[in-house]
């Protein structure tokens, strides 16, 4: 039971160390399953929204960390 305990923690702790990234993840799906449904966008380009975007959010958050560390 230790282990699944250790494994919970370890995976809370990837998704709670850059709350920025996660939040805009998240709200990017959101946003990409809005247009999907509702909008009815071709799954072909909403699944092209949904990797630039990730891409942009990547990218983002590696600027932001590489200017943290510098200071």
């Amino acid at each position: 039971m230790s282990v699944l305990v250790d494994v919970a923690r370890e995976l809370a702790g990837m998704f709670l160390a850059d709350a920025r990234l996660t939040l805009a993840t998240l709200l990017l799906v959101a946003i990409v399953a809005l247009l999907s449904l509702a909008a009815h966008v071709a799954p072909l380009l909403a699944g092209a929204i949904l990797l630039i975007g990730c891409f942009v959010i990547l990218i983002e958050a590696t600027v932001r960390e590489a200017r943290r560390k510098r200071r």
